[in-house]
């Protein structure tokens, strides 16, 4: 297990540090409180960020048709 603080898991994840510490204090992220230090597992923020991914709609059949009609 490799932690880091909150400074590299903002770059590694293209965003802010305030976004992170956003993040933790809504626990939407995985980590870890060590007194006042907040550290994040590497790997089970990877995992997570996994979760995160939108799958794209799929049109197929039996959808409804974004075409209005209807009611």
């Amino acid at each position: 297990m490799k932690l880091v603080g909150i400074e590299k898991i903002a770059e590694m994840l293209d965003t802010s540090p305030k976004t992170i510490y956003d993040w933790t204090s809504t626990r939407k992220i995985p980590h870890y409180k060590l007194g006042r230090l907040v550290k994040f597992d590497v790997d089970a923020v990877m995992v997570w960020l996994e979760t995160c991914e939108v799958k794209p709609y799929n049109r197929g059949t039996g959808g409804k048709s974004l075409k209005g009609g209807g009611k």
